[in-house]
C-alpha cells in the first residue's frame, strides 16, 4: 500500500482534533443536563420531607427518581472522562507529528504508514460511522491509581 502523504495525514489528524473536541463538548453539555435533572428532583424531594400527609410511596418514587438521576450523573461523568481522554490523546498523537513530520522520523513514517493504509482499506467503499468502539491492541496502564 502506498504511504500517505504529510498534508493527507495533517487533514486526518485535524479532523480526529476536531471530532475529538466536538464529542468531549457534547459530553459535558450531556452531563450540565443531567445535574440539573438531579438537582431539580433533589429539590422536589427535599421539600416533600416534611410535608404531613404525604403517601410513603410518593416518597419512594421520588427517592427512586433522584436515584435514578444520580446514576445518569455518574455514567455522563464517565463519558466526559472518556472523551477529555480521547481528545488528550489526539493532540499527543498531532504534536508528536508536527513535532517528527519534518525529519525523517520512523515515527512520522509509521504514522505515514497507518494513514496510507487505512485510506486504501476504505478506497472504492462507502465511509462506515463508528458506532461500536474497537478493542485496542495494545492496553497501556494508566498512571493513575485505580481505586474499587
Amino acid at each position: 500500500m502506498a504511504a500517505a502523504s504529510t498534508p493527507a495525514v495533517r487533514a486526518e489528524l485535524v479532523g480526529a482534533l476536531d471530532a475529538s473536541r466536538a464529542a468531549r463538548e457534547a459530553a459535558e453539555r450531556e452531563l450540565r443536563r443531567s445535574i440539573a435533572v438531579r438537582y431539580r428532583v433533589g429539590e422536589i424531594l427535599e421539600r416533600t420531607a416534611g410535608r404531613r400527609g404525604l403517601d410513603e410511596a410518593e416518597r419512594v418514587r421520588l427517592r427512586d427518581e433522584y436515584a435514578a438521576a444520580d446514576r445518569v450523573v455518574a455514567e455522563r461523568r464517565a463519558a466526559v472522562d472518556k472523551a477529555r481522554e480521547f481528545e488528550r490523546a489526539a493532540i499527543v498523537v498531532a504534536e508528536a507529528f508536527e513535532t517528527e513530520a519534518a525529519s525523517a522520523s520512523p515515527l512520522a513514517a509509521a504514522l505515514l504508514e497507518l494513514v496510507g493504509s487505512r485510506a486504501g482499506a476504505t478506497r472504492g467503499r462507502a465511509p462506515v460511522a463508528a458506532a461500536r468502539r474497537a478493542a485496542p491492541a495494545a492496553r497501556l496502564r494508566s498512571t493513575r491509581p485505580r481505586t474499587a
